[in-house]
Parts: C-alpha cells; sequence; structure tokens
C-alpha cells in the first residue's frame, strides 16, 4: 500500500514551519547590509547548512525504487520539486516514507521500498494513471522512461511552462527502444504505455537537456538499455549525465543508506556572498562537497563556483575567469555568475546559454532584462551574456519580475545584499528547490544572515512591514 509517512517537525536551529502555512507576500524589498552587520562577521561568520541536493535526490527516488530493497535517502531535499516525484512515486503504487531531519530544515529523511524493477499500480488507456509534475523537469523526464517499465498506461503532465519545455528528444529514444507513446507535439501532456523490459542500444542527443540520458540511465538496468550519447561527445560537457552514471554505480541496489550531498547550485548564493566581500567572507558554508580537484566527489559542477565566481574588488585581487560557459564550466550556478558580473573589476562574458532558454523560464532573457532594470550594463548577443562592470552605487532601484523561476528570485536577492532598492516579486517561488531561503536570509547569525526583508504593497511598492517571524519567510503552498 502507497503510504506517506511525515512525523512531527523536529527542532533545529531556525525554527521549523510546516509547508502549508502562510505564503511569503507577493513583494518583498531585500535591505543591504549595513556597515555594522559586517563589521560583525568580521567577527563570527555566518555558518549555513545547505539543503540536498534536487538533481540526486530526484534520481536517487528513482533508483531506490527500481531497486530491491528498502533505501533510506539521508539529508534528501523536501521541496516542491522532490515533493512531486514522491507523490507520483505515492500514485504508483510505492511505498515511502518520509520523516524530519534533526540537521537541516529543508531536509527530510526519504525511506523508499523497492519493488525489484516493478511498478506496482498501473492504469488502462480509458483510465490512464494520472502523474503530476507540477513543474519540474527531473520528475517530467525520469518518470517519462521508468513508467515505460511498467505494465499499463500513466498519464504524465504538469503546469503550463512545463508542458512548454523539451521533451521530444526523449520521447524519440523511447521510441526507437519500441515503447509507445501518444503525444500531439511530443511534449507534456502525454499518454505513456509500459511494456516493461526491452532491451536494445538507443543513442540520445542531450542539446535540450541532459536530463533525457540521465532518463534513460537511471531505469537502464532494468530496461535492458543500453544509453549513448552521439559520438563525439565531451564528458566534460555533460557534467549532468557524468552525475547519474556515477550515482548508478555506487548507489546501493539491494537496499541500505544513501546519503545526499549538499546541493552546490543553492550554495552558490552563499559562496556569492564571499565574492561580494572577500576581505570578510561572512559565510562558513557548511559540508558542501569541495570541486573534484580539491578532493570533491565531483557529482555537482556547481561545485566549481566559489573558484570562478566573478569577485568584487580591485582588478589586480580579482582571479576569476573573465569568460565563462554553461556547457563546461558551471551549471544552474552560472545564472549567480552572471548576476556577480556588474560588480566584477573586468567585463565577463558567459557563454553555451542556450539550455537557459528552456528551463523554468527563458533565463537568458530573464537576467538580461532584470540586471538592465538594476541599471547593469549587459549586451545579449545569441547564446552569450556581456556583462560591463558597474558601481554599486549606481546599481539598484528595481522591481524583479522572477517568472516563477526560483533561481531568479535567489539570484536578484542576493544581489539585494549589496545595492539598494532591489524588491523581488512572487518569492514563495523558491518553494522549488530551497523553500527555507528566505528564513535563512533573514535569521540571525550565526544560523543565517541577519538581513532586513520588508514586506511591500503589490501596487505602490512601498513598505509595509518588516518581515521577522520565520513563518513569515518561508515559502509556502
Amino acid at each position: 500500500q502507497a503510504t506517506l509517512h511525515t512525523a512531527p517537525l523536529l527542532s533545529c536551529s531556525i525554527p521549523v514551519c510546516d509547508i502549508g502555512q502562510m505564503p511569503l507576500p507577493a513583494l518583498i524589498e531585500i535591505v543591504p547590509f549595513s556597515d555594522e552587520q559586517l563589521d560583525g562577521f568580521r567577527k563570527a561568520k555566518a555558518k549555513i547548512a545547505i539543503p540536498g541536493s534536487k538533481s540526486i535526490t530526484n534520481r536517487a527516488i528513482v533508483l531506490a525504487a527500481l531497486g530491491n530493497g528498502v533505501t533510506t535517502l539521508k539529508g534528501a531535499l523536501w521541496s516542491e520539486d522532490t515533493e512531486a516525484m514522491v507523490d507520483c512515486m505515492l500514485k504508483m503504487g510505492f511505498r515511502v516514507d518520509v520523516e524530519p531531519d534533526k540537521e537541516v530544515q529543508a531536509n527530510r529523511l526519504i525511506t523508499v521500498h523497492g519493488c525489484n524493477g516493478t511498478i506496482p499500480k498501473a492504469g488502462t488507456e480509458e483510465a490512464p494513471l494520472e502523474l503530476f509534475v507540477a513543474n519540474a523537469g527531473t520528475a517530467a523526464r525520469f518518470l517519462a522512461a521508468m513508467v515505460c517499465l511498467g505494465k499499463g498506461v500513466f498519464r504524465l503532465s504538469g503546469v503550463p511552462r512545463m508542458h512548454e519545455r523539451p521533451q521530444q528528444e526523449l520521447v524519440r529514444a523511447l521510441r526507437a527502444l519500441g515503447y509507445r507513446i501518444e503525444t500531439p507535439n511530443d511534449k507534456l501532456p502525454a499518454l505513456f504505455f509500459g511494456e516493461g523490459a526491452k532491451p536494445g542500444k538507443v543513442t540520445v542527443s542531450v542539446d535540450d537537456s541532459s536530463q533525457f540520458a540521465s532518463a534513460l540511465l537511471l531505469s537502464s538496468a532494468v530496461g535492458g538499455w543500453e544509453v549513448c550519447t552521439p559520438e563525439g561527445s565531451n564528458p566534460d560537457e555533460l557534467p549532468y549525465v557524468e552525475m547519474t552514471r556515477r550515482l548508478v554505480e555506487v548507489f546501493p541496489k539491494a537496499g541500505g543508506t544513501f546519503q545526499i550531498e549538499p546541493d552546490a547550485s543553492s550554495a552558490s548564493y552563499f559562496h556569492a556572498v564571499n565574492a561580494i566581500w572577500p576581505d570578510i567572507m561572512p559565510v562558513d558554508v557548511l559540508a558542501c562537497q569541495p570541486p573534484r580537484s580539491q578532493g570533491g566527489t565531483g557529482w555537482q559542477i556547481d561545485a566549481e563556483f566559489p573558484r570562478l565566481a566573478p569577485r568584487r574588488g580591485a582588478a589586480g585581487s580579482c582571479f576569476a575567469s573573465k569568460s565563462i560557459s554553461r556547457k563546461t564550466d558551471l551549471g544552474d550556478s552560472i545564472m549567480t555568475a552572471v548576476v556577480l558580473a556588474p560588480l566584477a573589476p573586468s567585463p565577463m562574458s558567459f557563454t553555451n546559454l542556450g539550455v537557459l532558454r528552456k528551463q523554468e523560464c527563458e533565463r537568458v532573457e530573464a537576467l538580461r532584462v532584470e540586471l538592465t532594470k538594476c541599471k547593469a550594463r549587459v549586451v545579449e548577443t545569441g547564446d552569450t551574456l556581456d556583462v560591463t562592470p558597474s558601481s554599486p552605487a549606481d546599481l539598484g532601484d528595481a522591481r524583479i519580475c522572477t517568472y516563477h523561476d526560483h533561481r531568479m528570485a535567489m539570484c536578484f536577492a542576493t544581489l539585494g545584499l549589496v545595492i539598494s532598492g532591489v524588491k523581488i516579486e512572487d518569492p514563495s517561488c523558491v518553494r522549488k528547490t530551497v523553500p527555507s531561503f528566505f528564513q535563512i536570509l533573514g535569521a540571525p547569525p550565526p544560523q543565517g544572515l541577519g538581513v532586513e526583508i520588508w514586506e511591500c504593497d503589490v501596487t505602490t511598492g512601498q513598505r509595509l512591514r518588516k518581515l521577522v517571524e520565520p513563518a513569515d519567510l518561508f515559502a509556502s503552498k
């Protein structure tokens, strides 16, 4: 029987708020650090625990469900995307137990009871089993491959933006393996006709999303699929695919315990604070993997962010790269780097950004438009953004549209720590990956940054009230 067990929330360093309480206000203002606050960080740094990796959590849930034992995922992220994955697992008949994490509020202990490569429940062509993935690209792609291993019909759907996001190459690859998929435009919503294992070799392009290859790899052992990327593909350009390959290799398929790494993309906002004030380094980012060159696992490309991030300061003190590629250098944290670039001592270019256009929003255009609102000098040419430095005093006074994109909200909130007048629309969108993000910003040091955050009138933009209660800063539904 599919069950979801949620125990009472335990105490942790930042008070815990149940998802389901009142959401964040529709418009908030981030107040820059004062000189007094910065002096405080010289004496005692903030010590920030980063929630688990969304990418690893949702991959691990799939592998655990397809395994043949009971697997407990420690440090698993609990957010909109991972909730969507768990909800779909429950609907497919898997038992999933969810309990609080004593260390990090946004994490959970997730125990998955594997069914040895079978999917307990399915629907019929007349009444398919409905699986709603919200706007979770990982759930949409990983489940598309996984349900083909079932015995019945499944209908995958999501929010309107998810129905616009690419799925065609994964649909093509699954059809090439012999599976029947019905969709008028090779996107969601779509019907998937599960027929069990169909061994075969398939090549899948990752031009639109590396998640296509990852989806096939996660289910490949059960499906008997030999998954290849196009000839000549450089593993250095496929960091998320390599993450999946390594995860498949080491995952405890017969059950056990698996530790989820903290999310390197989410850590980038706190590393960014150190890049803005490199002479102070206000934040100790706890428990995150270092880059592979420094002994890290190398699973998350965004572990490279502290090395590559644009640093504010004199030109002679800046050792960040002048050009950063989305293909070879950083993953989603390249958005954080773009938003920091106006503070860098010299011009910077961000290249190979095409995949950003097909994610939660059209991120390349969104970054250019919102940075321009902040009076930054940004030029978009093809899939490249060129950013010219500005003085922080010349930047700010902008109402940021987040496009319901969690990373837009978190990037520009971070920029608001150094430039004045940054207001964030729809801040609750951070629920997709870090529902406690604004709680962490607002909590007093050392557990948080002690940032002053105000609710603002959505029409006039005027400040209404200072948000100090943890419940007011949690991104609930």
